[in-house]
């Protein structure tokens, strides 16, 4: 059963046609990547999904509910969250602080005290999990660009999320950390949890995900396995350099 379903969407800046006619379902339960040269749509395909840009045309389905309207927070409060190739978190609140909001509290509620001890206990498993706990204290500024991008990863899972898009998760992150990073993620998808993966790592993407959709200028060009894709011919043409 499709969670998302992508159909005929379409998004043009100037004479720039971006993303052209793209089309895609993404199985629950799976782990899916979106994989394609530089400059073949798949961040902005990404935006148009979640709602951080609006489509010239087509249609996109969430949990067989037509969300092609639907602003970020509105599809973050149903269930389909998203990382950014930038870690986004507040760098001016703690480690633990950005998990509480990332929890659905309000600036109020955070800075008047009226947080429940049980999320913030949640928060700090969060944290132990993604081996952070021993900066929760810190501002997220003070963090790693590595120990950034898996906050802004654990951030996302306490909203309780049926899909999570990730947008280039291992991009700049040393080994160890890319190791870490699919750990999760493999943890994450036994608990339940479905993802579509942008990521230029393709040894990354062999390992962990099935199946593989491939973008070229702006639209679907194949789809299938791991080992389908490292074969078929317009994949190579596109996107591998053979």
């Amino acid at each position: 059963m499709a969670l998302l379903e992508v159909v005929g969407l379409a998004k043009s800046f100037g004479s720039v046609r971006a993303v052209d006619n793209a089309s895609l379902s993404v199985e629950e339960h799976s782990v899916t990547a979106l994989i394609g040269p530089n400059g073949s749509g798949k961040t902005t395909l990404f935006n148009l999904i979640t709602g951080y840009l609006r489509a010239d045309t087509g249609r996109v389905r969430f949990a067989g509910s037509d969300v092609t309207r639907a602003d970020a927070g509105t599809l973050y409060r149903r269930g389909l969250s998203r990382t950014f190739q930038q870690a986004r978190v507040f760098s001016q609140l703690t480690v633990q602080e950005n998990l509480v909001v990332a929890g659905g509290y309000t600036w109020r509620q955070l800075f008047g005290g009226r947080v429940t001890n049980a999320d913030r206990d949640r928060a700090g498993q969060m944290l132990e999990e993604f081996r952070l706990g021993h900066v929760a204290d810190l501002l997220a500024a003070e963090l790693s660009y590595g120990q950034r991008k898996l906050l802004e990863f654990a951030a996302v899972l306490m909203s309780k999320p049926r899909l999570v898009l990730l947008d280039e998760p291992t991009a700049g992150v040393n080994p160890v950390m890319i190791e870490t990073m699919e750990r999760h993620i493999r943890e994450c998808h036994a608990s339940g949890i479905t993802f579509l993966v942008v990521e230029h790592d393709m040894n990354f993407v062999m390992r962990l995900c099935d199946p593989v959709v491939v973008l070229d200028q702006g639209h679907e060009i194949f789809t299938g396995s791991p080992a389908e894709v490292q074969t078929n011919s317009l994949v190579l043409d596109a996107y591998l350099g053979a």
